[in-house]
């Protein structure tokens, strides 16, 4: 059998905590099934799922099913990780880091694409795809009808016989309607390695008055700008039960720049004046 007619897996792993946003995931999943049923090259792709995924769920449901496809659908933290379960269905956080080690070895048992359709799983994705030929991440938060658009399109392209950045194409371009056409980002590990970075990535913190126009979407379409070469933080991607306080600390402590969105608004926040006090006083501690 040639590698173009070679049965391809496509495993699905999904984790939604309880304490966390109810996502539909059943929804996405029955799409995808649907519409692999129903594709051309239907007979060249072999489906599996694994729910409430744990951490050593997660390898052992790619030792046990051999997947050239993993798709993790669910939370994401950006630089805190993807979120997965513990033993009692609670949050369990998994790093970049810790997932690129573990793809390195999948990477040559077969794994050749890896889409993280979760919010803020860009750093997941780059750093996975320096083993990965195929890696698919989201520079900021997605909805979950974005989500079901673009991963039933890209299934769909590809049991039509369609290459993997047509495929990708073809998932973006089902977003426009919702604005997040962008949202999606495609790594791939030669280009990875051939093109050097142009930009030293930097740490930014992003300060702005929530829940105002035009403070909050200007703060977050320069959030996304910013992502394609930084690792920058922003206070909507923390998780409910985030102590704020220590969390913004933390973070302001090792930002390398913040930035501060000033309107007639944002100038009476507590919040903003407290992070700019803040990354005021670290900033003399720590000489800049």
């Amino acid at each position: 059998m040639s590698e173009n007619t070679r049965v391809k897996t496509i495993l699905l792993l999904a984790a939604n905590p309880r304490n966390t946003s109810q996502l539909r995931l059943d929804e996405e999943v029955r799409e995808i099934d649907e519409g692999l049923r129903r594709a051309n090259k239907r007979e060249l792709f072999k489906l599996e799922q694994k729910w409430a995924v744990r951490s050593r769920d997660f390898y052992r449901a790619i030792l046990d099913t051999q997947p050239q496809i993993v798709h993790f659908f669910g939370h994401g933290a950006g630089e805190d990780g993807i979120v997965l379960e513990d033993e009692t269905g609670q949050v369990a956080l998994v790093q970049a880091d810790a997932l690129a080690s573990m793809f390195k070895l999948f990477a040559k048992k077969g794994v050749e694409c890896v889409l993280m359709n979760a919010c803020y799983s860009q750093v997941q994705a780059e750093a996975i795809s320096q083993h990965i030929e195929y890696v698919i991440g989201m520079n900021r938060q997605i909805g979950d009808k974005a989500a079901i658009n673009f991963a039933v399109a890209f299934y769909d392209a590809l049991a039509a016989g369609e290459e993997m950045e047509f495929a990708y194409e073809l998932g973006c371009s089902q977003l426009f309607g919702l604005k997040e056409n962008q949202t999606p980002v495609l790594k791939r590990k030669l280009l990875n390695n051939l093109i050097p970075e142009k930009t030293t990535r930097q740490r930014i913190f992003i300060s702005y008055k929530r829940d105002v126009e035009p403070d909050e979407p200007v703060a977050l379409e320069v959030f996304q700008a910013l992502s394609q070469q930084h690792e920058v933080f922003i206070d909507q991607r923390m998780l409910v039960g985030t102590r704020w306080a220590e969390r913004i600390e933390e973070e302001i402590s090792q930002a390398d720049f913040l930035i501060v969105f000033l309107s007639s608004r944002s100038v009476y926040s507590e919040m903003v004046e407290q992070e700019i006090k803040m990354a005021h006083e670290m900033a003399q501690v720590q000489g800049g």
